[in-house]
């Protein structure tokens, strides 16, 4: 595959020592990375001129820019009923698309649609999304707005059954995209969750670039890992790269592992036991670098 393939920040998270965004650039570059996806936490707590610091270093490192991570809570939520927190959902994921613009990225990505890590308020399952699925619509219909004016594709990222409940499925989420009906809106669709969710990936990713709707793509094993090639896996990467192939998909594919159970993130994404050792800098970069290999051989 000849696509941009990137490594997302929190792949560092947790090592011994700890890694300054700096030091993460460095190696992200180091392990023959095209992007790097950043969180939230790397960029919006720096001032305004920290970030355009920031963001210069990561365009000399030849690095182009994605970021992950909408940053709901129950006070901002775009699916609430309640006016207050829906419009300052509304406030808070326009406010990130302009980060975006400052730190040059033309990708932004998460849930915009809902809380991360929740379940439904209820028994009334099919009510609760439909209520739930609405709020989200008018208010992303605004975000999209915004997304336009600012050149930033905001891409819905669809999470499995147990992170999330609104839209677990490639179809659900064309549904929200048709629904706002904006260019400026699209997906993200992720291996890791669609390996739970859908019956065959590859179908997945032909419906929603067919529809217009594929943004980019999340790249991982079926238990978070780095795709390499050296044995047999759950996931058929060589119908992945034909079907990438086949519709002409020239997104960033961005790897998302989570393989540190030091992180901070460790226990929200269920990782409960050592994958790599938190002091293995070289491996963790030897990794990735084989993870970037195999997917530009596909």
């Amino acid at each position: 595959m000849q696509n941009n393939i990137g490594l997302q920040t929190a792949y560092w998270n947790g090592t011994t020592p700890e890694l300054d965004i700096y030091k993460i650039i460095d190696l992200t570059k180091k392990a023959n990375m095209d992007t790097i996806e950043l969180k939230a936490g790397d960029f919006v707590p720096l001032t305004a001129q920290d970030r355009g610091k920031l963001s210069k270093y990561i365009k000399d490192a030849g690095l182009s820019v994605t970021i992950n991570g909408t940053g709901l809570r129950p006070e901002r939520d775009v699916s609430s009923s309640d006016k207050e927190s829906h419009q300052a959902g509304i406030k808070h994921l326009c406010h990130m698309l302009d980060l975006c613009v400052e730190m040059g990225a033309k990708l932004f990505s998460g849930i915009p649609y809902g809380l991360w890590n929740t379940r439904p308020e209820g028994e009334n399952i099919t009510e609760i999304k439909k209520v739930r699925t609405a709020n989200a619509v008018k208010g992303l219909t605004e975000v999209a707005k915004h997304a336009q004016k600012v050149g930033v594709t905001i891409c819905l990222e669809i999470v499995n059954r147990f992170e999330q409940y609104t839209a677990n499925t490639a179809g659900e989420g064309i549904a929200i995209c048709e629904a706002i009906g904006n260019d400026y809106c699209k997906l993200l669709l992720d291996t890791f969750h669609m390996n739970i969710e859908e019956d065959y990936i590859p179908d997945a990713i032909r419906t929603a670039y067919e529809k217009g709707y594929l943004g980019y793509l999340h790249i991982g094993e079926s238990n978070r890992k780095i795709p390499a090639g050296e044995r047999k896996t759950n996931i058929d990467w060589v119908a992945i790269a034909e079907t990438i192939r086949e519709i002409g998909f020239e997104g960033p594919l961005v790897m998302e592992p989570f393989v540190l159970d030091t992180s901070a993130s460790a226990k929200s994404v269920s990782l409960w036991r050592t994958i790599k050792a938190a002091d293995d800098i070289d491996g963790l970069v030897a990794d990735a670098a084989a993870g970037v290999k195999y997917l530009k051989s596909l």
